[in-house]
């Protein structure tokens, strides 16, 4: 066999093995959908960001395994506003979360409006699959978008569209149909996938969080100040109003 044919051979594999992986998180979805753990069996968006805050999700055995020794943080995490903004608020979140999604679509909307488009806050988003290999799937299409500087459109489309990727009999397609539409490289978005360019990122953002104290999702730290679970955003505001004034 030649080296090109080898190539193909392993790229083939590969391709495989990413299509493989991607089906596990699409059965993995519709199990997590009813999952006790999420705190209600089938959680429904609301119009308005006022439910209470629902339990975190657990961390189960499967997921990546923290490190002890101190980590410093990578320098590629996404960030969304001013990087002079007094106010840090760092997410730790997974794609499988129902909570996440509701903080994503619902809360987030209403952050950015009125503190990071104005400057006040800056939003740091990291990786944190709580829900094992299925989740740190998902977490490398939105990481390998970012690689194309499109980090934050797949992000909001994979809140967004979670019951059409998670009931597509070709979900590797639809995510190159979301590549396509925000304007990045559907190919090169499946080379990444297949050669699991992200991986060490995510579990690095894992690790950190676990350090950080994060034991479930989602999971915030606003200047330091732990904010757990889909909180109202009455809740978020309440803390970033605290730190604003005490940053002067």
């Amino acid at each position: 066999m030649t080296a090109a044919e080898k190539d193909r051979a392993r790229r083939g594999k590969d391709r495989r093995w990413a299509t493989a992986a991607l089906a596990l998180t699409l059965s993995s979805t519709l199990i997590l959908t009813g999952l006790v753990g999420c705190s209600t069996p089938q959680p429904v968006a609301t119009a308005t960001p006022t439910v209470q805050a629902e339990t975190p999700t657990s961390i189960p055995d499967e997921t990546p395994e923290a490190t002890k020794e101190p980590l410093i943080p990578l320098d590629d995490d996404p960030v969304l506003g001013s990087p002079d903004a007094p106010v840090t608020m760092i997410e730790y979140s997974e794609y499988l979360c129902p909570y996440c999604r509701r903080f994503a679509l619902e809360t987030l909307p209403r952050i950015e409006e009125e503190y990071i488009d104005t400057g006040q806050v800056k939003l740091v988003f990291r990786d944190f699959p709580v829900h094992g290999q299925p989740a740190v799937m998902i977490a490398m299409v939105a990481e390998c978008a970012a690689d194309q500087g499109k980090f934050w459109e797949m992000h909001v489309l994979l809140f967004e569209r979670t019951e059409e990727w998670s009931e597509s009999e070709d979900i590797l397609g639809a995510f190159q149909s979301y590549a396509e539409e925000i304007g990045i490289d559907p190919l090169e978005l499946v080379n990444c996938l297949e050669l699991g360019t992200p991986f060490e990122r995510i579990q690095e953002d894992y690790n950190v969080g676990v350090q950080d104290g994060v034991t479930g999702t989602p999971g915030f730290l606003i200047n330091g100040t732990p904010v757990i679970g889909a909180q109202p955003f009455e809740e978020f505001q309440r803390v970033i109003e605290q730190e604003l004034a005490e940053s002067g």
